[in-house]
């Protein structure tokens, strides 16, 4: 992994990268840098993930006042829904055993759905790899790679059972599951309706953009499809993530 990385940022700035190449890097320098902080947009949906070590700060806006925060540090977690309390004068619940004692199913969503945003780009990365790529060109100073991608040929050829694995990894609803469970046995007409729902949702054309700066770290990377997906990526190898305070909190125990 390693030498594929460097590899990648050797050729920043200096030449021309496959489209495997640029579908990749992100995934692959984020193996070797994990400690960054990544805000997606898609739509009128916003997330922001923040790693640090074993330890993770994400929160999500996910629209109709579905808002949420959820924090992981020091062995315990801390759960929020945005603009509610969980008791006179606490916004946030600690929870201290392994074993959480309620169900927050909001958090739970709003939580599931922020890394699901933040992680596109592994989505990205399979619709991407079998596209065309144009550049890279200068863009205020920072190389721009950009691939162009015919949807409907990459699904025709798509593993769709290995790229459910990384575009809806927890499906909320048991129906969902099933019909995943009918596409990875191999069942044709499931597979005919993922690639319908993927299309309508991609669009038939759709374009992948990833910016570098001078150091070869990702700054940015968009997808423009029917409903545009971006993410801004900060603070590589320099990121904190701190527990609410204490006076804030709620302390919940088995």
């Amino acid at each position: 992994m390693i030498v594929v990385l460097a590899v990648l940022i050797a050729g920043c700035g200096s030449g021309a990268k496959t489209a495997p190449e640029v579908a990749a890097y992100v995934r692959t320098y984020l193996q070797a840098h994990p400690d960054v902080r990544r805000m997606a947009t898609k739509g009128v949906q916003s997330a922001t993930v923040v790693t640090k070590g074993q330890d993770q700060d994400v929160a999500a806006d996910l629209g109709e006042g579905l808002r949420g925060r959820f924090i992981r540090t020091g062995g315990a977690g801390y759960m929020r829904m945005l603009g509610e309390e969980v008791a006179p004068g606490k916004v946030w619940d600690k929870i201290t055993e392994e074993r959480e004692p309620y169900n927050l199913f909001g958090i739970g969503m709003v939580a599931n759905q922020a890394m699901a945003m933040v992680n596109s780009p592994r989505v990205h990365e399979m619709l991407s790899a079998r596209g065309r790529v144009i550049g890279p060109a200068s863009d205020g100073g920072i190389d721009r790679y950009t691939v162009a991608i015919d949807v409907r040929a990459v699904l025709d050829a798509l593993d769709l059972g290995a790229f459910l694995d990384v575009y809806d990894p927890l499906p909320l609803m048991q129906t969902t599951e099933d019909e995943y469970a009918k596409v990875r046995a191999g069942d044709r007409a499931a597979q005919a309706r993922l690639r319908g729902t993927l299309l309508k949702e991609f669009g038939p054309r759709a374009t992948y953009e990833l910016w570098l700066d001078e150091q070869g770290r990702p700054v940015r990377h968009r997808l423009t499809a029917k409903t545009p997906v971006e993410i801004t990526f900060s603070d590589w190898d320099h990121t904190t993530v701190t527990a609410p305070p204490a006076d804030q909190v709620r302390v919940l125990t088995d």
